[in-house]
């Protein structure tokens, strides 16, 4: 019984030595999980292929007065921007993804008279180069273009709390979002498009999204959606917004 109790007694420290180990594995693999870049692989996912099919479908040869592109900060809104405008945004979307959109709904032979690019949030928080995504905003003014638009404003990437830029999972960091909104600004100033972004500047505290206007640190919520919708009303109806750099 003495030599039993003994042996546990030298077994049981390898024992919570190997217990340690595998707890530390496992911390360090759900480590490099949450560490492990996203990537913006909708347009093979059968879902979106679906959704933006439906778009093209009801749009089909059809033309609005003002049609929006984005992700999930702009689909939230509905389509609840006035009569003859489309809401295209779809959640999740990159500069990838909305360029993949736009070459479908162009084949649809829909025509916008005004648009409007609300992306680049979640370029910020994807891996996607700054060529990558200068080159795919580019394509996507052009198709927007070859829509109809005749006038075309890009706003800039939005900003989440400083508590969701912190966590990898929910959003990118402030400083590529400002990195992002600088590369907006290039490309707006090079294919004379309109940068505007004053009038969303309420929904901020200088570079972080304000917590009394969101959900989860980086989705509007009802007030907030609030400010963003008259903002988008006011460039479809003609109104110029300020333009302000990010």
């Amino acid at each position: 019984m003495k030599a039993m109790f003994k042996s546990t007694l030298l077994a049981k420290p390898r024992l919570l030595a190997t217990v340690a180990l595998c707890l530390g594995m496992t911390g360090l693999l759900t480590g490099l999980s949450m560490a492990t870049p996203h990537a913006d692989n909708l347009p093979s996912s059968a879902w979106w292929r679906l959704k933006v099919q439906g778009q093209a479908n009801a749009v089909h040869d059809r033309q609005f007065k003002g049609c929006l592109f984005g992700d999930s900060i702009s689909s939230g809104l509905g389509n609840s921007l006035g009569q003859s405008t489309f809401n295209f945004a779809i959640g999740g979307q990159s500069s990838v993804s909305m360029l993949e959109q736009l070459k479908m709904l162009y084949a649809s032979n829909v025509q916008c008279r005004k648009a409007i690019i609300a992306i680049g949030t979640n370029d910020a928080w994807y891996v996607i180069d700054n060529r990558a995504f200068t080159n795919n905003l580019r394509q996507s003014i052009a198709i927007v273009r070859a829509m109809g638009a005749t006038e075309i404003t890009v706003l800039p990437a939005f900003y989440s709390t400083i508590a969701a830029s912190l966590d990898p999972s929910k959003a990118g960091p402030i400083e590529r979002v400002d990195e992002i909104s600088a590369l907006i600004q290039q490309v707006a100033d090079q294919e004379n498009v309109q940068l505007d972004g004053s009038d969303l500047q309420p929904l901020f505290n200088d570079h972080s999204l304000k917590s009394a206007l969101t959900s989860d640190g980086v989705h509007l919520n009802d007030s907030g959606k609030r400010i963003y919708r008259q903002v988008l009303v006011k460039l479809f109806n003609g109104r110029t917004i300020g333009s302000a750099n990010f």
